[in-house]
C-alpha cells in the first residue's frame, strides 16, 4: 500500500516537474503557452484528485480494518453466547433427566405400595371368601340339622298320632 502511495506521489511529482519544465520551455521558445498552462492546470487537478482518492482509499482501508475488527469481536461474542446456550441446554437436559429419574423412582415406590395394598386386599378377599365358605357350610349344617329335626319332629308327631289312634282304639275296644 505504501509502495502504491509512493509510486503515485513520484508520478505526480514527475508530472509536475515535467509540466513546470515544459512551461518554462514553452514560455521561452514556444508560442502554445496557453495550451501548456491548461495542460499544467489539468495535471495539477489530476494530481490533487489522485491525492484525494488516495486519502479516501486510506480512510476506507482504515474503516475496513475497524469493521473487520468489529465483526471479529461480534463473532467471538456470538461464539461465547452459543457456548453459553449449549451449556444451558446441557444443564437443563441434566435437570430434566434428574426429574425423570425422581418421577420414575416415585412411580416405582407407588407401584410397590399399590402391590403391597393389593396383597392386603387379596388376603382380605381370601379371608372374606373363607368366612363366606364357613358361613355357607354353617348354613348347610343348620339346614341339615333343621331338616333332621323336622324329620324327627314329623316322626315324633306321627308316632304320637299313631299312639293317640291306638289309645283311642284301645279305649273304644274296652268300653
Amino acid at each position: 500500500m505504501n509502495f502504491k502511495k509512493s509510486a503515485i506521489v513520484v508520478v505526480a511529482a514527475a508530472l509536475m516537474a515535467t509540466g513546470f519544465g515544459a512551461k518554462t520551455l514553452a514560455d521561452s521558445y514556444w508560442s502554445g503557452h496557453t495550451d501548456v498552462e491548461a495542460i499544467n492546470n489539468d495535471i495539477d487537478t489530476l494530481a490533487s484528485r489522485v491525492q484525494a482518492k488516495n486519502g479516501q482509499i486510506t480512510q476506507l482501508n482504515s474503516d475496513l480494518t475497524n469493521t473487520k475488527s468489529s465483526v471479529s469481536g461480534l463473532q467471538d461474542q456470538l461464539k461465547a453466547l452459543q457456548d453459553q446456550l449449549n451449556q444451558a441446554n446441557v444443564q437443563k437436559q441434566s435437570e430434566i433427566q434428574e426429574k425423570i429419574n425422581e418421577i420414575n423412582q416415585k412411580i416405582a415406590e407407588g407401584n410397590a405400595k399399590v402391590a403391597d395394598k393389593q396383597k392386603e386386599v387379596d388376603a382380605a378377599n381370601q379371608k372374606i371368601s373363607d368366612i363366606q365358605q364357613q358361613l355357607a357350610d354353617a348354613q348347610q349344617k343348620l339346614s341339615d340339622e333343621q331338616n333332621k329335626n323336622n324329620a324327627d319332629l314329623n316322626q315324633a308327631l306321627s308316632d304320637v298320632q299313631a299312639t293317640h289312634v291306638k289309645a283311642d282304639q284301645a279305649v273304644q275296644n274296652n268300653q
